[in-house]
């Protein structure tokens, strides 16, 4: 069963602080380049959906966190926006509703097993209006990662340590705090597990505490590639993330563009 960790602590941190970056401006462009209704599947605290909407653009989220989405309608709310927030996995996706365009940012092969992942590729091509596009972006294994490097001579020595804790302040005082470590590396079926731990403080003086974990799938671009195609998806192009070229070795950031 699909199992995420953007709860409590977690989700008022996506909500305070995860709230720039350039793939709003592009999946923006994808949608008004393949036209509306649009779906913005995992939207989280509307990171990309608000701003969509602010343009006027026709767009509906969903997300698997009710609290997520719980900050989402706040955010609506608080900038008198109007839209559907649905809360549902992707594999369980069943929306009264087609659209012509799909986003998903963040989300591919997240908390998920490889089974829900194909599932929720099929339940997404069923929400599509036919000459629709799916776009969505993944990671590949980086070569940079010591966890992907496994051999008889290399193993990685787990848990791994805890990164440096991420830490920013609110305005009333208070300050959360985000770290995170490698608590299990499977080479074989493709997936390792993240452990989260989450802290706020209040003037200085621990006040709460979350310990979460989300698995998280590795595949490579052919993989995805022959996934959209067996769930009949006819087109499929690959991109190096924002950047529209076409993946070479360094890239490990990859935007998809599937079509019915």
């Amino acid at each position: 069963m699909a199992k995420t960790w953007h709860y409590g602590l977690v989700a008022r941190w996506w909500s305070e602080f995860n709230l720039d970056g350039p793939e709003i401006s592009y999946f923006k462009k994808a949608i008004q380049q393949h036209g509306v209704p649009a779906l913005d599947v995992g939207c989280g605290t509307g990171r990309i959906l608000v701003p969509c909407l602010e343009a006027g653009i026709d767009i509906h989220g969903t997300d698997i966190s009710s609290e997520m989405i719980d900050y989402c309608q706040a955010k609506l709310d608080s900038k008198n926006l109007k839209t559907k927030l649905y809360v549902t996995p992707t594999h369980e996706l069943d929306l009264d509703c087609e659209y012509k365009t799909i986003i998903s940012c963040g989300v591919f092969g997240i908390g998920t097993t490889r089974e829900e992942d194909l599932e929720g590729l099929k339940r997404l091509k069923k929400h599509l209006i036919l000459g629709g596009k799916f776009v969505f972006d993944f990671y590949l294994p980086s070569k940079n990662s010591n966890a992907w490097k496994w051999s008889e001579e290399h193993q990685p020595n787990l848990p791994s340590k805890w990164s440096k804790p991420d830490r920013r302040d609110l305005p009333d005082g208070t300050s959360l705090s985000l770290k995170t470590r490698i608590l299990e590396f499977n080479p074989i079926d493709q997936y390792y597990i993240r452990e989260i731990l989450a802290e706020q403080h209040e003037d200085k003086v621990l006040a709460g505490t979350e310990q979460r974990q989300i698995r998280l799938n590795i595949y490579l671009k052919d993989e995805v590639e022959l996934m959209l195609q067996s769930v009949g998806f006819s087109e499929v192009k690959i991109f190096s993330g924002v950047y529209e070229g076409y993946p070479f070795p360094s890239v490990d950031y990859l935007m998809i563009e599937a079509s019915l």
